[in-house]
């Protein structure tokens, strides 16, 4: 291999080369995007998995009223966890998880966080915060049917109560999720419902203070 680099022009065997090292990195790819976690998988039914869930009875989440959440039975190395559920499109089908890990030290966050890397690839995007209290990166992933797959791994040391403490870590088929947002939307759209009930008023006249805590 050298001798054949030597007998090119120096600019030529520049090209050779670059063009030998990507065809070398093209038959190294990241992992499929993951489809199941802690023995769950997305697109898979509550009445399927039973077995994995501490009660069949889907409650709706107030934030999102087109997905229900149902708790994850114990299981080992996890702190606990609950799947997302259709509500609409199909109902019972779970389109995201979310599991808590029993540890919660930033060590293990950073062993998760390089084992992925190197799974997947680099993240996509950074959703923390200066204070390093907050350290979460993402994974916009595709799995081997096509499914475009999000993935979250989270620490968190906070006081914040809208963010879990410890470790955890997130999988959402998005196609799925946007599936059930869109048949909700359609549902509220037929039968009228879908005007804000928010009473119009002039955020001035109501004074600053209204929208503070006391």
């Amino acid at each position: 291999m050298h001798a054949f680099f030597r007998h090119l022009p120096r600019a030529l065997a520049a090209c050779v080369l670059a063009l030998a090292l990507l065809v070398l990195a093209a038959g190294v790819r990241a992992a499929d995007g993951p489809m199941e976690l802690a023995g769950i998988r997305l697109g898979a039914t509550v009445d399927a998995l039973a077995g994995k869930l501490v009660s069949p009875v889907v409650d709706r989440s107030p934030q999102r009223p087109s997905i229900g959440v149902v708790a994850v039975a114990p299981l080992p190395g996890y702190r606990s966890g609950y799947v997302d559920v259709g509500l609409c499109a199909k109902p019972g089908r779970i389109v995201r998880i979310k599991m808590n890990y029993a540890d919660d030290s930033l060590a293990f966050f950073n062993k998760l966080m390089t084992a992925l890397k190197q799974r997947y690839g680099e993240p996509r995007e950074w959703r923390g915060n200066a204070f390093g209290t907050l350290r979460t990166w993402k994974w916009g992933l595709r799995a081997a049917n096509g499914e475009p797959v999000s993935l979250i791994l989270m620490h968190y040391e906070g006081e914040d109560g809208a963010f879990t403490d410890g470790n955890s870590i997130r999988i959402a088929a998005t196609s799925m999720v946007r599936e059930e947002e869109l048949c909700r939307a359609a549902e509220k759209k037929a039968s009228g419902a879908g005007g804000s009930a928010h009473l119009a008023v002039d955020a001035e006249a109501l004074g600053l203070d209204w929208f503070l805590p006391h």
